[in-house]
């Protein structure tokens, strides 16, 4: 397999050119890695580097940008509900935003800018160095040796990145819902168990490894065809960041409208 795009005349016939080549290339690294996987030949050094990489350079921006997320929405719905009288209910809200959207597109942003452009950086290396081409010219898959590993290096890490994003960002609110607003932990304790459900934590974590599966395609794409030298692999990493947060928020749309139909939502029945 020849990692080369073919060159289009025009920006419409660009786009469409590699729309189309990602899409095969995605059902290409998906099949590639439930072969590998069936066959026991999924390189298990590589998926634990590549996930303690991945955890690495991903906990710490996670963290520290889900906690003033939280603050602020604690903020703004301590105001809001205090205007309006309801200021009990900002668990409830806590549950449906932190838990429902927030956490899920936290861990999105972190995995496509942070590490996805590590990804596109590794391989797009390797490209201009010429390794890529080497591995092929020795029979090696470089789907299954480097992208499949990558594939369950990043849902893993997106699920455990969800778990602790969520449990910062409830924490967060709860806190200043206590030492801030001086309200009793009891009412938002409350509201929060009744309107946050176990589903919408499960939707989360579904949400967040869709969205480190689809981050990792796109960056390991982009990679595997980086062109021009230096500069090739500084622009292989800004587009792919760009057309996967553009994936993100698609794919976001999409499952949050797919849950609404699924799951009713709490006293609709």
């Amino acid at each position: 397999m020849t990692y080369e795009l073919p060159v289009a005349k025009g920006p419409v016939r660009d786009v469409a050119n590699q729309g189309g080549y990602l899409i095969g290339f995605a059902v290409l690294s998906i099949v590639a890695l439930a072969r590998a996987v069936f066959r026991r030949r999924l390189s298990l050094h590589e998926t634990v580097t590549q996930t303690l990489f991945i955890g690495r350079v991903s906990t710490g921006p996670s963290l520290l940008l889900m906690i003033p997320i939280g603050v602020f929405i604690a903020v703004s719905v301590g105001e809001l509900a205090g205007r309006i009288g309801a200021g009990g209910y900002s668990g409830a809200v806590v549950a449906f935003i932190i838990v429902g959207q927030a956490a899920a597109l936290v861990c999105a942003l972190m995995m496509a800018g942070v590490a996805g452009s590590a990804i596109c950086t590794d391989l797009g290396s390797r490209k201009i160095r010429e390794e890529i081409d080497a591995m092929e010219v020795m029979g090696i898959d470089v789907v299954e040796r480097l992208v499949a590993p990558r594939l369950v290096a990043a849902v893993v890490v997106s699920l455990a990145l969800c778990s602790m994003v969520t449990f910062g960002g409830v924490m967060a609110c709860y806190l200043y819902h206590i030492y801030v607003q001086h309200l009793p932990a009891g009412t938002f304790m409350s509201t929060f168990s009744q309107y946050g459900r176990m589903s919408d934590f499960v939707m989360a974590l579904v949400k967040a490894a869709v969205f480190g599966l689809t981050s990792t395609l796109v960056a390991t794409f982009k990679g595997l065809h980086t062109k021009g030298g230096p500069r090739g692999v500084a622009d292989a990493v800004n587009e792919a960041v760009v057309i996967a947060f553009a994936l993100v928020f698609i794919v976001n749309t999409a499952l949050s409208a797919l849950y609404t139909v699924i799951v009713p939502a709490v006293g609709a029945y």
